[in-house]
């Protein structure tokens, strides 16, 4: 925790327009946690973050423009909608309500959303570029601002220049 709060400190001090961190959520999904967990870890770890670097005397909103988060979008469409549109709320809520954030930008949830690796099957790889770009179409809907669409080929094998056209 103090590594990241030194290296937010130092970003927002040197680097004003560097993400030092992203906050991820990616890797707790995949592990098999449920899109409440997933938030959940995410919310609780800024939380800890933002705590540290508003102790050394720095205004949480000369560097929360700049946190970043990573999130998975699974299978459920609705679901994954709802997570994202509700990690958007409790976001901007933790950071006006409990660390008095008064710049928009520091209430705005940034993140980046990466289709589900987890839910990519080998046999009828093809069936994975429908699988997928409902994913993608789940983390629009939901907000998403940045996002990543997994190649038809990736449940076995580094994604080749064919599926990654399609994913795009």
């Amino acid at each position: 925790v103090r590594i990241v709060r030194d290296c937010i400190t130092y970003c927002a001090t040197h680097m004003k327009r560097y993400n030092p961190i992203n906050i991820s959520g990616y890797h707790v999904s995949e592990a098999g946690s449920s899109p409440l967990d997933e938030i959940a870890f995410t919310m609780c770890n800024l939380i800890a973050y933002v705590e540290e670097v508003v102790k050394t005397g720095m205004p949480v909103d000369e560097f929360a423009p700049r946190l970043a988060f990573f999130y998975v979008c699974q299978a459920d469409f609705f679901e994954e909608i709802a997570k994202f549109r509700a990690a958007r709320r409790v976001y901007a809520k933790i950071m006006k309500e409990r660390f008095g954030a008064r710049n928009p930008e520091s209430m705005r949830l940034r993140f980046h959303c990466q289709t589900a690796a987890a839910s990519l099957t080998k046999p009828q790889y093809k069936v994975n570029i429908v699988r997928t770009g409902l994913q993608a179409l789940a983390a629009v809907l939901g907000g998403a601002p940045s996002l990543y669409n997994n190649g038809m080929d990736a449940a076995f094998a580094i994604p080749t220049e064919e599926a990654i056209r399609i994913a795009i």
